[in-house]
């Protein structure tokens, strides 16, 4: 099994925009290499899809069209999202043309790559359809939901049927996979989170760090009631300037790609966040941490079983006074990551070597 001339396939989210897909993605690769293989994350093709075209022309016409989270970016942070890329193998894989014989296994996660809403048009891309069975693996993928609908229940039992073994990233994503298929996953950690601090330090950039104390916020729902309350709170404590990041660059925030954003919350002074990979990020550089809820939006299970996983549940913000004596406070949570570092590869040792569609672990339940 180790040997470098064996191939394993990386099915993730595409893009150069979101800090935590990236972060998790080189994660994943280190996985894989520190075993002795070579990894290669696999960029699909554009497929035609005539329901996707068709609503994609109907928002034109309606002059509504959705442009790619890419355009919105700056020149500058684009370039550092290219750097950090550098430190992966990434290749392009035409669904209809690559040969999956070439590879040993393919590894699909981290990241939301359950999402059904996201993967609507590449199930089959997602779910390794193209693979024999013994070549999947499912690493810690995240559905990214609290909740299915009934199609999209037989959507995901469908997908996950012919993986020998399952994991997930979060406790709400196991319930749902036995729900919709009688199918057992094993939760298990991001891949972030794997690595330890000064593997982390080694890809970081401090080229954009300010010297003074600062608060570093990435809220992914913007600065929603809980984010607001919080930062005035701190403003009132200490009055330091806020540095912001979003996904969407419109040239107003620091071009800072995955390296800079590894710096930026290590030497913050507080993050806020409603980013499930910027409260890891906080966790493994114990950096004081408020973890927020997005408003309107029901995406919260990662954050909660990440909290629960690492103890961090202090750390959730639900309104009154903020406490910097808690958010500072990651006592035994060094001790947590590295059990959970110890599960995962664990798991990952045993999806290796998994030959047998009948593993006992595997449990399916009739009726």
């Amino acid at each position: 099994m180790e040997n470098k001339k064996q191939k394993v396939g990386i099915v993730t989210l595409p893009g150069n925009f979101n800090y935590g897909n990236r972060l998790q993605n080189y994660a994943v690769t280190q996985a894989y290499e520190s075993r002795g293989f070579k990894a290669e994350s696999l960029v699909l093709t554009d497929r035609p899809n005539a329901l996707r075209d068709l609503k994609q022309l109907v928002r034109k016409l309606l002059r509504k069209p959705v442009s790619h989270p890419e355009d919105n970016m700056s020149e500058e942070r684009l370039e550092a999202f290219q750097r950090f890329n550098k430190n992966m193998c990434i290749g392009v894989a035409n669904f209809d043309e690559f040969n999956p014989k070439e590879y040993a296994f393919f590894s699909v996660g981290s990241d939301q790559v359950w999402n059904l809403g996201y993967i609507k048009y590449n199930e089959d891309w997602f779910f390794l359809d193209f693979a024999k069975k013994e070549q999947r693996i499912a690493l810690a993928p995240s559905i990214g939901l609290d909740a299915l609908d009934e199609r999209q229940s037989r959507r995901l039992a469908k997908g996950v049927r012919n993986f020998p073994l399952l994991s997930v990233r979060e406790e709400r994503g196991a319930e749902l996979i036995y729900e919709a298929s009688g199918m057992r996953a094993e939760v298990i950690c991001d891949p972030t989170l794997v690595l330890t601090p000064e593997e982390w330090d080694a890809v970081s950039s401090d080229s954009l760090t300010p010297k003074e104390p600062y608060i570093f916020t990435y809220l992914l729902g913007g600065v929603g009631s809980e984010a607001s309350d919080v930062l005035k709170q701190l403003h009132s404590l200490n009055g330091y300037p806020v540095i912001s990041l979003t996904d969407s660059d419109d040239g107003s925030e620091l071009p800072a790609g995955p390296a800079e954003f590894i710096s930026l919350i290590k030497n913050a002074t507080f993050v806020v966040t409603d980013s499930f990979h910027a409260a890891v990020f906080s966790s493994i550089f114990e950096t004081p941490l408020s973890i927020v809820h997005r408003d309107g939006v029901s995406m919260f299970s990662r954050l909660q079983t990440l909290a629960e996983k690492l103890g961090t549940e202090n750390k959730i913000y639900n309104g009154g006074t903020l406490s910097l004596e808690t958010a500072s406070d990651y006592a035994g949570v060094a001790e947590r990551i590295a059990g959970e570092r110890e599960r995962f590869n664990a798991y990952l040792s045993l999806a290796l070597n998994q030959k047998s569609s009948n593993d006992s672990r595997h449990e399916v339940v009739n009726g």
